[in-house]
Protein backbone atom coordinates (compact mmCIF):
# COMPACT_ATOMS: atom_id res chain seq x y z
CA UNK A 1 0.00 0.00 0.00
CA UNK A 2 1.26 3.13 -0.49
CA UNK A 3 1.83 5.52 2.03
CA UNK A 4 0.35 9.03 2.43
CA UNK A 5 2.43 11.83 1.25
CA UNK A 6 3.25 15.13 3.17
CA UNK A 7 3.82 18.53 2.25
CA UNK A 8 4.17 21.69 3.83
CA UNK A 9 2.55 24.43 2.22
CA UNK A 10 0.90 27.55 3.33
CA UNK A 11 -3.32 27.75 3.02
CA UNK A 12 -4.83 31.54 4.04
CA UNK A 13 -1.40 32.47 5.04
CA UNK A 14 -0.69 30.35 7.32
CA UNK A 15 1.95 27.73 7.54
CA UNK A 16 0.09 24.05 7.59
CA UNK A 17 1.05 20.65 6.77
CA UNK A 18 -0.59 18.72 4.75
CA UNK A 19 -1.07 14.72 4.18
CA UNK A 20 -2.74 13.13 1.49
CA UNK A 21 -4.24 9.54 1.81
CA UNK A 22 -3.11 7.02 -1.01
CA UNK A 23 -6.73 6.73 -1.92
CA UNK A 24 -9.46 9.41 -2.87
CA UNK A 25 -9.76 11.04 0.28
CA UNK A 26 -13.20 10.41 2.10
CA UNK A 27 -13.33 13.93 3.83
CA UNK A 28 -10.63 16.61 5.07
CA UNK A 29 -9.97 17.13 8.63
CA UNK A 30 -8.62 19.92 9.91
CA UNK A 31 -5.78 18.77 12.67
CA UNK A 32 -4.85 20.93 15.56
CA UNK A 33 -1.29 20.69 17.61
CA UNK A 34 -1.30 21.82 21.30
CA UNK A 35 0.59 24.07 23.17
CA UNK A 36 4.28 23.04 23.36
CA UNK A 37 3.65 21.47 20.05
CA UNK A 38 4.60 22.62 16.55
CA UNK A 39 3.07 21.07 13.26
CA UNK A 40 5.80 18.87 12.13
CA UNK A 41 5.74 17.47 15.74
CA UNK A 42 1.78 16.54 14.76
CA UNK A 43 3.82 14.33 11.31
CA UNK A 44 2.86 11.17 12.70
CA UNK A 45 -0.45 12.12 14.07
CA UNK A 46 -1.63 13.72 10.74
CA UNK A 47 -0.30 10.38 8.83
CA UNK A 48 -2.28 8.37 10.90
CA UNK A 49 -5.77 10.10 10.54
CA UNK A 50 -4.54 10.11 6.39
CA UNK A 51 -4.58 6.32 6.82
CA UNK A 52 -8.17 6.25 7.63
CA UNK A 53 -8.48 7.77 4.30
CA UNK A 54 -8.92 11.41 5.32
CA UNK A 55 -6.83 14.66 3.30
CA UNK A 56 -5.28 15.97 6.78
CA UNK A 57 -4.14 19.77 7.08
CA UNK A 58 -2.35 21.05 10.32
CA UNK A 59 -2.09 24.10 10.88
CA UNK A 60 0.94 26.32 12.39
CA UNK A 61 -0.73 28.02 15.95
CA UNK A 62 0.31 31.22 16.50
CA UNK A 63 3.61 32.38 18.46
CA UNK A 64 4.50 28.94 17.00
CA UNK A 65 6.63 27.26 15.00
CA UNK A 66 7.77 29.41 12.07
CA UNK A 67 5.49 31.94 13.06
CA UNK A 68 6.94 32.81 16.90
CA UNK A 69 8.34 31.26 19.45
CA UNK A 70 7.21 31.75 23.51
CA UNK A 71 8.18 30.28 26.97
CA UNK A 72 5.82 27.74 26.78
CA UNK A 73 6.63 26.29 30.05
CA UNK A 74 6.45 29.80 31.97
CA UNK A 75 3.04 29.84 33.65
CA UNK A 76 2.72 33.66 33.30
CA UNK A 77 3.19 33.24 29.32
CA UNK A 78 0.77 30.86 29.71
CA UNK A 79 -2.12 32.63 31.27
CA UNK A 80 -1.20 35.81 28.91
CA UNK A 81 -1.41 34.29 25.76
CA UNK A 82 -3.55 30.83 26.47
CA UNK A 83 -6.62 32.64 25.15
CA UNK A 84 -4.93 35.12 22.54
CA UNK A 85 -3.74 32.02 20.64
CA UNK A 86 -6.83 30.19 21.42
CA UNK A 87 -9.41 32.77 19.93
CA UNK A 88 -6.82 33.57 17.09
CA UNK A 89 -6.74 29.80 16.51
CA UNK A 90 -10.55 29.63 15.83
CA UNK A 91 -11.04 33.06 13.62
CA UNK A 92 -8.39 31.96 11.18
CA UNK A 93 -9.67 28.48 11.42
CA UNK A 94 -13.03 29.87 10.19
CA UNK A 95 -10.78 31.44 6.94
CA UNK A 96 -9.02 27.83 6.28
CA UNK A 97 -12.77 25.78 6.69
CA UNK A 98 -13.86 28.88 3.50
CA UNK A 99 -10.73 27.97 1.61
CA UNK A 100 -10.98 23.95 2.23
CA UNK A 101 -14.97 23.96 0.98
CA UNK A 102 -14.63 25.03 -2.09
CA UNK A 103 -12.78 21.42 -2.44
CA UNK A 104 -14.32 19.06 0.17
CA UNK A 105 -18.06 19.50 1.60
CA UNK A 106 -16.95 17.01 4.30
CA UNK A 107 -14.96 19.01 7.00
CA UNK A 108 -13.91 17.78 10.12
CA UNK A 109 -11.92 19.10 13.32
CA UNK A 110 -9.56 17.72 15.57
CA UNK A 111 -7.32 18.77 18.24
CA UNK A 112 -5.82 17.41 21.38
CA UNK A 113 -5.24 19.94 24.27
CA UNK A 114 -5.12 24.01 22.73
CA UNK A 115 -6.36 22.29 19.88
CA UNK A 116 -8.99 20.50 21.47
CA UNK A 117 -10.54 24.48 22.35
CA UNK A 118 -9.99 25.06 19.14
CA UNK A 119 -11.49 22.27 17.39
CA UNK A 120 -14.74 23.20 20.17
CA UNK A 121 -14.66 27.01 19.13
CA UNK A 122 -14.76 26.03 15.47
CA UNK A 123 -17.25 23.46 15.78
CA UNK A 124 -19.45 25.97 17.69
CA UNK A 125 -18.32 29.10 15.13
CA UNK A 126 -18.84 27.33 11.50
CA UNK A 127 -21.95 25.23 10.95
CA UNK A 128 -20.29 24.15 7.88
CA UNK A 129 -18.14 21.83 10.06
CA UNK A 130 -19.58 18.20 10.49
CA UNK A 131 -17.33 16.57 13.15
CA UNK A 132 -15.37 17.76 15.41
CA UNK A 133 -13.05 16.08 18.25
CA UNK A 134 -12.34 17.41 21.35
CA UNK A 135 -9.65 15.44 23.19
CA UNK A 136 -8.26 16.84 26.64
CA UNK A 137 -9.77 20.06 25.78
CA UNK A 138 -12.86 22.15 26.43
CA UNK A 139 -15.79 23.16 25.26
CA UNK A 140 -17.03 25.64 28.20
CA UNK A 141 -14.32 28.55 27.92
CA UNK A 142 -15.77 30.88 30.70
CA UNK A 143 -15.83 27.67 32.83
CA UNK A 144 -12.50 26.48 32.46
CA UNK A 145 -11.10 29.99 32.70
CA UNK A 146 -13.17 30.28 36.06
CA UNK A 147 -11.53 27.20 37.06
CA UNK A 148 -8.11 27.76 35.84
CA UNK A 149 -7.93 30.71 37.84
CA UNK A 150 -9.40 29.34 41.11
CA UNK A 151 -6.70 26.33 41.12
CA UNK A 152 -3.80 29.28 40.22
CA UNK A 153 -4.75 31.55 42.95
CA UNK A 154 -5.90 34.10 40.66
CA UNK A 155 -8.21 36.78 40.84
CA UNK A 156 -11.74 36.39 38.95
CA UNK A 157 -12.23 37.67 35.26
CA UNK A 158 -13.18 41.06 34.91
CA UNK A 159 -16.14 41.66 33.20
CA UNK A 160 -14.54 42.48 29.79
CA UNK A 161 -12.20 39.18 30.15
CA UNK A 162 -15.68 37.45 30.17
CA UNK A 163 -17.73 39.30 27.77
CA UNK A 164 -14.56 38.09 25.27
CA UNK A 165 -14.43 34.73 25.98
CA UNK A 166 -18.42 34.39 25.69
CA UNK A 167 -18.18 35.47 22.46
CA UNK A 168 -16.57 32.73 21.72
CA UNK A 169 -17.64 30.01 24.66
CA UNK A 170 -18.81 26.97 22.49
CA UNK A 171 -21.20 26.18 25.54
CA UNK A 172 -23.37 29.16 24.33
CA UNK A 173 -22.72 28.71 20.77
CA UNK A 174 -22.96 24.84 19.84
CA UNK A 175 -25.48 23.81 16.93
CA UNK A 176 -26.16 20.33 16.05
CA UNK A 177 -28.13 20.62 13.12
CA UNK A 178 -28.39 17.74 10.03
CA UNK A 179 -25.62 15.82 11.09
CA UNK A 180 -22.90 17.47 13.01
CA UNK A 181 -21.38 15.18 15.52
CA UNK A 182 -19.18 16.53 18.40
CA UNK A 183 -16.90 13.85 20.47
CA UNK A 184 -15.49 14.43 23.58
CA UNK A 185 -12.72 12.85 25.01
CA UNK A 186 -10.98 13.13 28.17
CA UNK A 187 -8.59 11.24 30.47
CA UNK A 188 -9.84 11.17 34.35
CA UNK A 189 -6.87 11.96 35.45
CA UNK A 190 -6.00 14.71 33.43
CA UNK A 191 -4.38 17.72 35.77
CA UNK A 192 -2.92 20.03 32.77
CA UNK A 193 -6.76 20.57 31.50
CA UNK A 194 -9.01 19.49 34.30
CA UNK A 195 -11.86 17.21 32.96
CA UNK A 196 -14.42 19.04 35.36
CA UNK A 197 -15.35 22.07 32.66
CA UNK A 198 -16.37 19.18 30.14
CA UNK A 199 -18.44 17.22 32.69
CA UNK A 200 -20.19 21.27 33.13
CA UNK A 201 -20.29 21.81 29.34
CA UNK A 202 -22.31 18.05 29.37
CA UNK A 203 -24.28 18.98 32.64
CA UNK A 204 -25.26 22.36 30.55
CA UNK A 205 -26.48 20.41 27.63
CA UNK A 206 -28.57 17.65 28.95
CA UNK A 207 -31.77 19.86 28.99
CA UNK A 208 -31.78 20.14 25.28
CA UNK A 209 -31.58 16.26 25.50
CA UNK A 210 -28.84 16.04 22.34
CA UNK A 211 -28.67 12.34 20.66
CA UNK A 212 -25.34 10.51 21.23
CA UNK A 213 -24.26 10.19 17.70
CA UNK A 214 -24.84 13.92 17.77
CA UNK A 215 -22.89 14.92 21.03
CA UNK A 216 -20.52 12.40 23.20
CA UNK A 217 -18.33 12.08 26.21
CA UNK A 218 -16.02 9.47 27.32
CA UNK A 219 -13.73 9.89 30.22
CA UNK A 220 -10.83 7.24 30.49
CA UNK A 221 -9.98 6.35 34.21
CA UNK A 222 -6.33 6.58 34.88
CA UNK A 223 -5.78 9.02 32.12
CA UNK A 224 -3.71 11.76 32.09
CA UNK A 225 -3.13 14.55 29.34
CA UNK A 226 -2.61 11.55 26.65
CA UNK A 227 -3.89 10.56 23.45
CA UNK A 228 -4.45 6.89 23.67
CA UNK A 229 -5.17 4.31 21.60
CA UNK A 230 -8.23 3.82 22.79
CA UNK A 231 -9.55 7.71 21.69
CA UNK A 232 -7.72 7.06 18.47
CA UNK A 233 -10.20 4.27 17.68
CA UNK A 234 -13.37 5.93 18.93
CA UNK A 235 -12.27 9.09 17.28
CA UNK A 236 -12.36 7.19 13.68
CA UNK A 237 -15.46 5.59 14.41
CA UNK A 238 -16.73 9.47 14.53
CA UNK A 239 -14.99 10.60 11.62
CA UNK A 240 -16.50 7.46 9.70
CA UNK A 241 -19.93 8.25 10.80
CA UNK A 242 -20.28 11.62 9.94
CA UNK A 243 -18.26 12.54 7.19
CA UNK A 244 -19.72 10.71 4.12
Amino acid sequence: MTAPTTVTTTVCGIPCLVVHPSMKPKGTIVLYHGWISTIHDYSFFASLIAGWGYKVIVPELPHHGDRGTLDYFDTSVLQQYFWQVGIEGVREAESIVSELIRMDANIGVMGHSTGGFISAGLFAADTRVQASIVISGSCAWVKAEQLFRERDGRTPMTAEERRVLAQYDPESHCSFDRNRGLLLLHGENDHTIPIDSQQYFIESMSSRQIPLDKLQFLAYPNVGHHVTIAMLEKSKQWLDSHLH
